[in-house]
């Protein structure tokens, strides 16, 4: 909704422009809203406002909800017919409980209740007694939401304790594919729940912990799912029985999940037999680990092992794998296209080293000349797409000979050339090797997409009374979800 962007902007060029814009609804289609929260409470945790404080919060606070429930009836009517594409979020203050009754709620989820019959895409970060009052705002003329294809719910609640049930209206659109899913974990340790809706999903997003056996009892009735992401497995069983018959799903085309205890026999369990990405992460660990007490990737190797011949894409975090596991896995997927290579994130306390790169690049460079013994020895013969992150180590000047010695081979005919870096930096600039490097490709006869991020000197204001508060800042290799297809 910020004046600064479109199409807000596009409004305030000149009268032609505002003729345009205001009569074009598909650019009003998608709205991103963000609530600034309770103004008793301030958004650093553990400060204390003082009554003069809270006072002109409030006033403040008043006015930014008025001006935006305006502005989204506004937007939204211009719309026209158009499908909508709604996110709202509300910001987390630690475990504070949050009133249901703070100013201009209720208003502005009634303008938005009132489009219902139109949203395709919602995306939810609320706190439980929020979302428990947009439910509570959804009539019976509003039910079935027959466009609602894809819900992103990431409900948080104040208290540690789990709420015993969480009302799920939203769930039972008769189209919906696409769900994402933070919530207290009834739902998923619960799967005969709405059993027709997990039956009809082909995306599914599990983002708070979910035990294994009732990941497996998910998917054995997800008969269509094409993407599954997991953010974190727990291990409930070390029965292997539990988990005796295989699931085949021939549609399942991604995996990502994220093993916060260890390989689980319901990851082993699946059969994808069109597999094209996987991402499979092991737990984080201490700094201070020796790399020799990493445990084994058995389970991500059979499960590289099965899908190569049809795996094109793959995700790793080198750091967190053996060295030995690493090359193996590399050597395996041998029809890879594209290779992702992420630095494990600091969730839960753990402490990575970010002053070491996830992985040594020079692996993946070509000697001149190659013999046909050599040319055999060749990681990723097909690799033509490579993305990496945090990188500190590695320099530009090494990044400009990796790229040459792949296409210099790919005009030898013995590998694909590298189409595409997508390289994220913790370090600043060394040399500019942009320029050289599409001269190279260039040259070589190839089109190159070269994406070098370094770190900003300042970022952008994205506080708690800003428009876009609640959106991810902008990370080279942040995840989207819904997930892009584009194998």
């Amino acid at each position: 909704m910020s004046a600064k962007e479109a199409p807000m902007l596009l409004i305030r060029v000149c009268s032609t422009w505002r003729a345009v814009a205001l009569t074009s609804p598909l650019i009003w289609a998608r709205l991103h809203i963000s609530f600034p929260g309770d103004p008793s409470v301030s958004s650093i945790l553990g400060v204390t406002l003082s009554s003069a404080a809270i006072a002109k919060r409030h006033r403040i606070f008043s006015k930014v909800m008025q001006v935006r429930c305006q502005v989204v009836k506004d937007w939204l009517t211009r719309s026209g017919t158009c499908p909508l594409s709604i996110s709202f979020s509300y910001p987390i203050i630690g475990f504070m409980e949050v009133a249901d009754d703070f100013m201009g709620s209720r208003e502005l989820l009634q303008q938005l209740i009132s489009f219902s019959h139109r949203w395709k895409h919602i995306v939810l970060f609320l706190p439980l007694s929020i979302y428990k009052k947009l439910e509570s705002l959804i009539s019976d003329d509003a039910l079935p939401l027959p466009l609602l294809k894809s819900l992103e719910c990431k409900i948080y609640w104040g208290q540690i304790v789990y709420p015993v049930l969480v009302p799920v209206r939203l769930l039972e659109a008769p189209n919906l594919q696409q769900l994402s899913l933070t919530s207290p974990p009834h739902l998923a340790q619960n799967p005969t729940i709405l059993s027709h809706m997990w039956g009809r999903l082909t995306d599914l997003r599990i983002q708070s912990s979910i035990r294994d056996v009732s990941f497996y009892d998910i998917i054995k009735i997800c008969h269509n799912l094409v993407t599954c992401h997991v953010d974190s497995l727990d291990i409930y069983s070390d029965d292997f029985g539990s988990f005796q018959t295989e699931v085949v799903i021939p549609t399942l085309k991604m995996i990502r999940i994220n093993e916060s205890g260890g390989p689980s026999h319901a990851v082993r369990a699946i059969n994808a037999p069109n597999l094209k990405s996987l991402d499979y992460r092991f737990p984080s660990r201490f700094r201070e680990h020796d790399p020799s007490t990493l445990m084994s990737a058995d389970v991500l190797l059979g499960l590289v092992e099965r899908g190569a011949s049809t795996l094109r894409k793959l995700t790793l975090k080198p750091l967190v794998m053996r060295p030995e596991d690493t090359i193996t896995c590399l050597r395996l997927a041998n029809q890879l296209s594209h290779l992702v290579l992420r630095s494990p994130s600091s969730a839960y306390g753990l402490i990575e080293d970010r002053s070491l790169d996830s992985f040594n690049l020079d692996l993946l460079t070509i000697p001149n000349n190659s013999s046909p013994s050599v040319s055999q020895d060749i990681l990723l013969p097909k690799l033509e797409v490579l993305e990496m992150n945090y990188i500190s180590q590695f320099t530009d000047e090494r990044i400009l000979h990796l790229l040459t010695t792949r296409l210099d081979a790919a005009q030898r005919g013995e590998v694909a050339p590298l189409r595409r870096l997508k390289l994220h930096f913790a370090r600043q600039m060394q040399r500019d090797i942009k320029e050289e490097a599409f001269e190279r490709a260039k040259s070589a006869g190839f089109e190159l997409s070269l994406e070098l991020t370094y770190p900003a000197d300042a970022p952008p204001y994205n506080g708690q009374l800003s428009p876009s508060f609640g959106l991810p800042i902008c990370n080279s290799l942040e995840e989207v979800w819904p997930p892009v297809k584009n194998w």
